[in-house]
């Protein structure tokens, strides 16, 4: 088994539940951190971590460049996210979750068009994300959009899922 810097056991053994609190949202970028190593193990991971790191890391692809990066750098967490969203209760979320999902073959073909492999410069990337149709999503970002506490909530309540992913190659 791959040695990984964060244990995702301990970090739930050092945690105590209680209700989230934005001043220290440090619990959920701890385990957002330790999934981070083991990315290459999404597919085996159960439900409720997939969850977690499909709304988690589709947050900060939003907050950092919009929808339009979220497209260009993870277009697989889209649905997970818009699922868990769903399973959140967050409807207005997950619905924009399901319009993006539905601009995604249009945003990945204009990709390919410009010639996208990976190689094109930071220039080019950005300017793209400001031109993609994706970004008119951007504007119609609800506020439980942002789901620190439905994330912290889903830990602890499937503690020993986060914990299994210690175990998993």
């Amino acid at each position: 088994m791959a040695k990984h810097r964060r244990s995702l056991v301990e970090i739930l053994a050092d945690h105590k539940d209680a209700l989230y609190d934005p001043e220290h949202r440090e619990f959920i970028e701890n385990i957002a951190s330790a999934l981070y190593e083991r990315h290459e193990c999404f597919p085996r991971w159960p439900e409720s971590v997939r969850f977690f790191y499909a709304c988690y890391d589709l947050n900060y692809q939003v907050n950092n460049g919009g929808f339009a990066q979220a497209a260009y750098n993870v277009p697989q967490l889209i649905p997970v996210a818009q699922k868990a969203f769903a399973q959140f209760g967050r409807k207005k979320a997950a619905a924009l979750c399901e319009r993006a999902l539905s601009m995604l073959p249009a945003e990945l073909a204009e990709q390919l068009a410009k010639g996208f492999t990976g190689t094109e410069s930071l220039e080019d990337v950005f300017d793209h994300f400001d031109e993609s149709a994706l970004a008119k999503l951007d504007k119609r970002v609800p506020e439980e959009f942002w789901a620190d506490d439905k994330l912290q909530e889903l830990v602890q309540q499937n503690r020993k899922d986060f914990e299994k992913v210690d175990r998993i190659k």
